[in-house]
């Protein structure tokens, strides 16, 4: 009997991760509170789905897809509220989801391409600072989360100033905004160097099979 892969525990929970998601886009123009909770909620699933794909021997490319694409897709709504709340600062978001958006999905696309298992696999041969930032386990959690930390608490800032920070002078959601937001521009400049990656990677592709093509006409005359 087959294997029903839609219904592997990770995928389960990535399934759940997208339910608490919907949730929090339909609270978070008017309801600060509840849309956080279902929006941390399902960012702290993500910590898991990985875990249990490896724990049960579930990893699947569809839940890798499905990690992925809810990853981008609770980020880039996320920044549209921003946009609502800071319209002056909407041009920026803009070019932030498309940064986000254009890096993940060409740097997926040449991994199809060139045969890899995993968006997460980069060849010793290739750029020093994407190495290191998908082999080290660390380093990917640190930036990803001081990313999403940098949204989430611009978003929070709006509504409050939340607790308190003595030896700060301010409170502690725009203390997060001043020390994520260099680290979430970092992070838009590794995904730059993403792009630029990638690209060299297709032409490369390209210059490859096109000789290929040529070497084989010529055997033909």
């Amino acid at each position: 009997m087959a294997e029903n892969i839609f219904l592997f525990v990770p995928n389960l929970i990535g399934y759940a991760r997208i339910v608490l998601a919907l949730l929090s886009f339909y609270y978070m123009k008017d309801d600060y509170l509840k849309a956080i909770i279902f929006y941390f909620l399902s960012v702290f699933l993500d910590a898991f789905d990985g875990y249990a794909a490896r724990i049960l021997d579930q990893s699947t490319r569809f839940g890798s897809i499905l990690d992925q694409l809810t990853d981008r897709v609770g980020t880039m709504c996320l920044t549209m509220i921003l946009g609502l709340l800071y319209p002056e600062y909407i041009f920026l978001f803009q070019i932030s989801n498309m940064i986000d958006i254009a890096g993940h999905w060409i740097h997926i696309w040449v991994g199809l391409l060139k045969g890899k298992s995993s968006h997460k696999y980069i060849d010793p041969s290739e750029n020093p600072v994407l190495r290191l930032y998908y082999t080290s386990r660390p380093v990917l959690f640190f930036m990803c989360s001081a990313n999403e930390l940098f949204y989430i608490s611009l978003y929070l800032v709006y509504f409050t100033e939340g607790p308190f920070v003595t030896f700060a002078g301010q409170g502690l959601f725009r203390l997060l905004v001043k020390v994520c937001g260099p680290l979430a521009l970092l992070k838009h400049i590794i995904t730059l160097i993403q792009v630029v990656a990638a690209c060299m990677n297709i032409a490369a592709l390209d210059v490859s099979e096109r000789d290929v093509a040529r070497q084989s006409t010529e055997k033909n005359k």
